[in-house]
């Protein structure tokens, strides 16, 4: 798809990427950008990798597709770096998880500039992270929202719903809005919850924990998750999350009201539209 790619940070899902495009021959060269030195020398002896660079400008010129894999707050700094110094024709994306915000300062740090910026959210992470967890098959099968705006070119759009396609990804399209919302709910949402339970669960006795089944791991796993990036997400998608949290505070208090009443009939059924929603999952 393209003659010259860049990846800008190599962390799960940077490396990831750089993985499945060499093993799809999607580009002819990968450049890939990284802070710290230790990571850049890690990436120069990795097959996926043609060239590593340390300055974030250089590491664009001459690529047509530039994939932003940093965290979310970095995200629009970035974009405004690289804005200039890239290609006419450029297309720049992300893997942010938060897209209203990045998308609104990406559009006005591209504008008159003579590159594109399409979101996308790849959601294929995990709870482990860093370039030592790469998987070549992370985003098979995954969805991929890709979020347009009104200054979106559409044939820009089109080539970014390709490449993730190429990857095997399932992609949908979502206005930014649109798009906080469902992941405050259906990606952000859980995690809170897996990390509100494992706080809960770390100050009871020590030895309680030897009784730990394959339930309080499922349900704990994401927790696991880096927190300085969950931080970030969470307060930049603060407001979409606090209504998802608002629903689910709710829930719970129609939960322990059927428990506390005995009502075996809302209980059950309860449980049952839970059972339902998991299977049809």
């Amino acid at each position: 798809m393209f003659q010259q790619l860049t990846i800008i940070g190599s962390g799960l899902l940077g490396a990831s990427l750089g993985m499945a495009v060499k093993n799809k021959g999607l580009a002819q060269t990968i450049k890939v950008w990284a802070r710290r030195k230790e990571t850049l020398s890690l990436c120069k002896v990795e097959d996926w990798c043609d060239y590593a660079e340390d300055d974030l400008e250089q590491s664009v010129k001459g690529s047509e597709f530039v994939i932003i894999c940093t965290p979310v707050e970095t995200i629009p700094n970035i974009i405004e770096k690289i804005a200039m110094v890239s290609n006419d024709g450029t297309i720049i994306t992300d893997v942010g998880s938060v897209k209203s915000k990045i998308c609104y300062l990406g559009d006005q740090a591209v504008l008159n500039s003579g590159v594109g910026f399409i979101g996308s959210h790849p959601m294929a992470g995990s709870e482990n992270s860093g370039m030592g967890h790469a998987d070549l098959n992370l985003f098979n099968g995954k969805p991929c929202i890709i979020t347009s705006t009104e200054k979106s070119s559409r044939n820009m759009v089109e080539i970014t719903k390709g490449f993730w396609k190429a990857l095997n990804m399932n992609v949908y399209e979502f206005s930014p809005e649109e798009h906080d919302k469902a992941v405050a709910y259906f990606s952000h949402l859980p995690h809170l919850i897996s990390s509100c339970l494992a706080n809960n669960l770390e100050w009871k006795p020590k030895s309680w924990r030897k009784i730990s089944g394959n339930g309080i791991k499922d349900c704990t796993r994401i927790a696991a998750g880096d927190p300085e990036l969950w931080k970030q997400i969470f307060l930049m998608n603060k407001e979409p999350l606090m209504l998802a949290l608002d629903d689910w505070e709710n829930t719970l208090l129609k939960l322990r009201e059927i428990i506390q009443n005995e009502d075996i009939d809302k209980i059950l059924s309860f449980l049952e539209q839970g059972a339902n929603f998991r299977k049809d999952l």
